[in-house]
């Protein structure tokens, strides 16, 4: 089993790695402004687009063989939850982490505000139901004005979807993240409904060695609807 990614364009390396029901189609309109100077390596995740269903160990063994010795991580969402994993497992090959309305826990708890237990299981179970729909659903929760749906690529396996929301509910990285001395910077929309501003402040709070941006016209999809900025930000942690 092999995973699949695209690479486009020469220069300092950036592994881009999308997020649930998407694959590497997503990052499309970042290739034309950026891959002049900089090559994109575009993955899918385990059960999206064309790459298997594999488990975490089996995906960093086979990823760490076709990154470059040092990269920057730019992970969104489910993304970046593994370009978080990634860059605390193997510091060593990550020249700095841009992480996209993600944050190292999904789902919230007494001392994490993220989006709740009760609306989190209620999307699981209209997935098990009704998975087309509910993915059509999730698209809408982007709230940006191009249409995302061209960006879907392959469509994605019902294996692959239920894989991706078992890791949102189960992956918790916050204890190894206080240890992180990567440059880092993470993305938030102040309109995102799945990501709220809420995290962005407590990860301030707990994460001070981090740089954090707010995309005030923004919702989960800032690549996108404010892509200019993003560009002009992304390029910062590459140089």
């Amino acid at each position: 089993m092999n995973i699949h990614y695209v690479t486009e364009g020469k220069g300092a390396p950036i592994v881009f790695f999308h997020g649930w029901g998407f694959d590497c189609h997503i990052w499309s309109p970042l290739i034309h402004p950026l891959s002049a100077s900089y090559q994109l390596i575009l993955v899918d995740l385990p059960g999206f687009g064309l790459t298997p269903m594999m488990e975490w160990d089996a995906f960093k063994e086979q990823l760490l063989k076709i990154m470059p010795p040092q990269c920057t991580l730019a992970g969104w969402s489910l993304g970046g939850l593994y370009a978080q994993r990634l860059a605390l497992e193997v510091p060593g090959r990550i020249r700095s982490l841009v992480n996209i309305t993600s944050s190292p826990r999904f789902i919230t708890d007494s001392e994490w505000p993220a989006t709740s237990k009760e609306s989190f299981f209620s999307f699981c179970e209209k997935m098990v139901s009704n998975p087309e729909k509910t993915l059509n659903d999730f698209i809408q929760l982007q709230r940006v004005k191009s249409n995302v749906s061209c960006l879907l690529g392959e469509k994605p396996s019902i294996e692959g979807l239920n894989e991706g929301l078992k890791i949102l509910e189960t992956w918790d990285l916050r204890q190894l993240l206080a240890e992180c001395r990567l440059p880092a910077c993470y993305l938030f929309g102040r309109l995102d409904p799945i990501v709220p501003v809420a995290v962005m402040e407590k990860m301030k709070q707990e994460y001070p060695q981090f740089d954090y941006v707010l995309f005030k016209k923004s919702a989960h999809m800032p690549f996108i609807s404010d892509k200019d900025l993003f560009i002009e930000l992304l390029k910062r942690y590459v140089e």
